[in-house]
Order: structure tokens, then sequence, then C-alpha cells
């Protein structure tokens, strides 16, 4: 602690803030933030890579499912704001190399970053013959595609 500059907290002396300031630090780390930190880069890197990997991966499928839910609440409020979500989950999931889950990456925008609410800002059309699956975006335009195969389709209806 003694060479660490000594930030004064309005206390009446050095020695409090010296105290407060320890306590803080000793309190702060735990064995996540070492794992996640371990994740990251540091000298044991590798050696706890599995666990690590799944504590980080199941803590980023959390983070960007809360996200996605709020793009999706806001695309109809703000859409500057579901934006700013539905960017925050792509770099979540680009950085921790954890995949969205196709459900929910089927309604995301790849064109202007929106949150797709059907009905609202996404028109999405089933045709049985040709493609399958069209949505649309109503802000851009853009499309998406899924291919339907013709047994499933038939199972569910959609073939003639």
């Amino acid at each position: 602690m003694a060479g660490w500059p000594v930030i004064s907290l309005g206390t009446s002396s050095i020695e409090d803030s010296a105290r407060i300031s320890v306590s803080i630090e000793d309190h702060t780390r735990d064995s996540s933030s070492d794992q996640v930190m371990s994740f990251m880069g540091g000298k044991n890197a590798r050696r706890n890579y599995g666990k690590t990997r799944a504590a980080v991966a199941s803590v980023a499928t959390e983070r960007f499912q809360i996200l996605l839910d709020q793009a999706k609440q806001m695309a109809r409020k703000d859409e500057k704001l579901s934006q700013r979500y539905v960017s925050l989950a792509r770099k979540i999931s680009s950085r921790t190399k954890v995949r969205i889950p196709r459900e929910s990456k089927m309604y995301l925008c790849k064109g202007c970053g929106l949150a797709l609410v059907p009905g609202y800002n996404a028109k999405i059309r089933l045709h049985a013959h040709t493609t399958g699956i069209v949505i649309s975006c109503l802000s851009c335009g853009a499309v998406k595609r899924y291919p339907v195969r013709a047994k499933i389709a038939a199972s569910k209806g959609l073939a003639r």
C-alpha cells in the first residue's frame, strides 16, 4: 500500500482512508472474477481453459439474452436504444465466442441492427414451395430467408 496514492474519502485522517481503501480492495476480488481474468489472459490462462470457458459462456449467454429481451421491448418505443442493445449483444457474443441462438438471431436485422417485432417493424411470410420462411425488415427493407424442407412443411401443414 505504501506505493499507492491515498485518496481521501472525507474521513478525519489519512489512516482511516487507507483502512477503507484496503477493505474495499479485499472484498472486490472473488473466484469468478479470477476465472474470467485467467480466461482473458493471465499467467495461467490455458491451465483452466475448460472451466473458465464454461463460466464465461454461461455469463455471456445470460447477458445477451437479457439485452435481446430489452431490445425487443424497446423496439416500439426507442429504435436507437434497441439498436444499441442489439449491438452490445452482438459484441458480447463475438468477444466471448458464444453463438446467439438461431431463434433469437432470426429476429435481428443485419441491415439496420434493430430487434424485429412481427407486425410492427417486421413482416413474416411463409412460402411453402419456393423459399420457406421470409422475414422482411420494414425499417430498412432487408430480407432474410430460411429454407423449410418439404417433409417438415408437410407435417406442419405448410405444403399444398
